[in-house]
């Protein structure tokens, strides 16, 4: 268990999500401008929108290392570990963004645990059908398109665009909510790409 761990870059992980949800609640005010096609020649983007981005790559990185033949024969499943591990890191960020989302204080908090599980959600799915290379640059783009195509002339993001809908969007959580858990399922099956290591 303890080589799965560290093979999973799992103490990374949860290292990571603390350190980017505390330094989100630290910084709550720093953007980076980003061009858009529509509007205002640039969107300031959030930075708690992007640090979520940090432990979803390295937890696609983790996924990742493992030798796909060994697992595959392994006494305990390792997709079902991984995707125990992966829900309870969701969990944590949901935890973590509520208590920092407290009455009066920073609602972003749950912004970003919104964020980080459906940063993951995607990774998960383009990991699984193209597989984690191509998952840790798609998903390291996600935020940086949605600005880019995805906020309207008025500055408001499209509702397609969901990492930059405010904390309380229903629309953004439903979405990061599907994404997540189809990732999560994906992660239970054989990945369909011939570039995963899996298929090696």
């Amino acid at each position: 268990m303890i080589w799965w761990l560290r093979i999973r870059l799992i103490p990374a992980v949860v290292l990571a999500l603390l350190l980017t949800m505390t330094m989100g609640a630290a910084a709550p005010s720093a953007t980076v401008p980003v061009p858009v096609l529509t509007g205002s020649l640039t969107f300031s983007l959030p930075l708690p929108f992007l640090l979520p981005l940090l432990p979803v790559c390295l937890a696609v990185h983790g996924q990742a290392r493992g030798e796909s033949a060994a697992e595959r024969v392994a006494v305990r499943s390792m997709p079902r570990l991984d995707v125990l591990v992966l829900s309870l890191l969701v969990a944590a960020a949901a935890l973590t963004g509520a208590v920092e989302s407290g009455p009066g204080d920073w609602p972003m908090g749950i912004a970003m645990a919104r964020d980080f599980a459906g940063y993951l959600g995607t990774a998960l799915l383009v990991r699984w059908v193209a597989g984690p290379g191509v998952a840790t640059v798609s998903v390291a783009l996600l935020p940086f398109c949605c600005t880019t195509f995805g906020v309207s002339s008025a500055g408001e993001p499209e509702i397609w665009a969901w990492p930059l809908h405010d904390p309380d969007s229903l629309p953004a959580a439903t979405a990061a909510l599907v994404l997540v858990l189809a990732g999560l399922l994906a992660t239970l099956r054989t990945p369909l790409t011939v570039f995963h290591r899996a298929e090696v």
